[in-house]
């Protein structure tokens, strides 16, 4: 017996999901949920009626506090009575600094008091403010120009090859806009605010340009985690991932899609309640109900954009679909679940395993990849599990490794042809003292010294870890390993 779900997004904006296929009618959403009890605010019907959008507009119409959230750019000033917390532009950076905010001592304002205007003047040049307005002139967001620079605008073309020491600043610049658009996204999503997609768009644009002009600098970044704000890692983790596998396949021409879909495709779990989220112990049956309706509602989410592409909004709602169908929230098999959800099915698992959560630990690279592996074929789809073992590897970009000769390195490219092989830094001698030298050795050359070579542990704690970034900058000019004269990188 079909049953199906009607979502009409607060833009009337509708769209059409079953088996993966979307397609664009002016009126409602309606999701083809199979054999599954969808449970969203309580109703399986969630229309946004007239009553409901006025009621919207205007309560946003209220004056009130700016949203707040960590990562979220400062709207207004916010200070007390005699200091100033943060000037206009600048970001919400920490836990302690959202909890200040939120005492009922600040005051948000346009107008910033004469004692704090010569403060508030220095933190916005430091910001590279282009305009800053006079102080006690409010100037309508809309008719004002940003407030600061775009930090994608001037990065180095995609066509142009950078070595990791040139692109890792940059890297490390987009990684960071990208977490805080994402994080503007989930601020309009609270609200109930269509989403504008572009500046996120934008985003994924200069990840793939990224990677187009160094394979290792962003994605060594992925290895960062945190546990703080693991909802605004685990999604530029994830997008950076899904760009790579898609690259890896024949989905390179909708890379930019999945990417974005990747990026938002845990955007529906704005609607359920945080402690859920956040809960160490195990979710009874109604509340792991509610968890698994979050796809469900990031498509409504998303569908309040008009220029949402197909390839994205497959992954928002299938990304937790599996090959045999034993996934949700519609048990669509194999055939039915789009590449883009089948894409990001295998990124959002492996960070997500490999990242610290309320519930369950870190675990290592090589446990996840085994985990993927074992469901290759029933839940993942094979020819995308080789192909995401090519593009990450069995030791990712970054990771320290032992030698059977005792000596230590970091990992410094994956050689996709040989993947328990990739080229690698040593750094330290059998006896473990660090080399004067660092020497760069290709463990895929067939030469008498690499054969003798191989990795046989992966250092979970390593003192060095936070040189990791260092040994990779000087991976790009350290000296080939020689054997007998020969250069083993020839």
């Amino acid at each position: 017996m079909q049953r199906s779900l009607t979502v009409v997004t607060s833009q009337k904006h509708a769209v059409n999901v079953e088996y993966g296929v979307v397609t664009h009618s002016p009126a409602r959403v309606v999701i083809r949920a199979w054999g599954m009890h969808s449970d969203l605010g309580g109703r399986t019907s969630m229309p946004f009626d007239d009553a409901d959008s006025a009621r919207t507009t205007e309560e946003s119409a209220r004056p009130a506090a700016p949203a707040l959230a960590i990562g979220r750019v400062m709207p207004c000033h916010a200070f007390t009575e005699r200091v100033l917390l943060f000037a206009r532009g600048e970001r919400v950076a920490t836990q302690a600094q959202l909890e200040r905010l939120l005492r009922s001592d600040v005051i948000f304002s346009d107008y910033a008091p004469p004692a704090l205007a010569a403060a508030i003047a220095q933190r916005q040049r430091a910001l590279g403010i282009a305009r800053p307005p006079a102080e006690g002139v409010p100037t309508p967001e809309a008719a004002s120009p940003p407030l600061v620079s775009d930090p994608l605008a001037d990065l180095p073309p995609p066509e142009e090859i950078r070595p990791f020491a040139g692109e890792i600043a940059a890297a490390r610049a987009i990684r960071s806009e990208a977490m805080r658009r994402f994080a503007d996204l989930i601020e309009d999503s609270r609200a109930g605010r269509a989403l504008e997609l572009r500046p996120a768009r934008n985003a994924v644009r200069a990840v793939i340009a990224s990677l187009r002009r160094n394979q290792t600098a962003l994605a060594s970044l992925v290895r960062l985690k945190s546990t703080d704000n693991y909802t605004y890692t685990h999604s530029i983790n994830s997008c950076v991932l899904a760009v790579m596998l898609a690259q890896e396949t024949d989905a390179a021409g909708v890379a930019e899609h999945i990417g974005l879909g990747a990026l938002l495709h845990d955007i529906g779990k704005v609607r359920l309640p945080a402690e859920l989220l956040h809960r160490p112990g195990a979710l009874d049956g109604r509340e792991w109900e509610l968890v698994r309706q979050h796809p469900l509602a990031g498509i409504q989410i998303a569908g309040s954009s008009h220029d949402i592409p197909e390839a994205a909004l497959s992954a928002i709602g299938e990304h937790h679909e599996r090959l045999d169908g034993s996934g949700y929230p519609c048990g669509l098999a194999k055939g039915r679940i789009s590449l883009a959800g089948r894409v990001v099915a295998i990124t959002d698992v492996y960070d997500a395993m490999t990242s610290a959560r309320p519930y369950h630990g870190a675990i290592p690279h090589q446990e996840a990849m085994r985990t993927i592996l074992e469901q290759s074929g029933r839940g993942f789809d094979p020819d995308l599990v080789r192909a995401f073992i090519r593009s990450v590897g069995l030791f990712p970009v970054g990771s320290a490794v032992r030698l059977n000769t005792g000596e230590t390195a970091v990992v410094t490219r994956v050689n996709p042809e040989a993947i328990r092989r990739p080229t690698v830094l040593i750094i330290c001698d059998y006896v473990g003292v660090a080399m004067a030298e660092p020497r760069l050795l290709d463990l895929a050359q067939s030469n008498p010294d690499t054969a003798a070579r191989e990795i046989t542990a992966v250092e979970q704690s390593w003192t060095l870890a936070s040189d990791i970034d260092r040994y990779l900058a000087i991976a790009a000019t350290a000296p080939r390993y020689r054997y007998a004269g020969v250069d083993s990188l020839t």
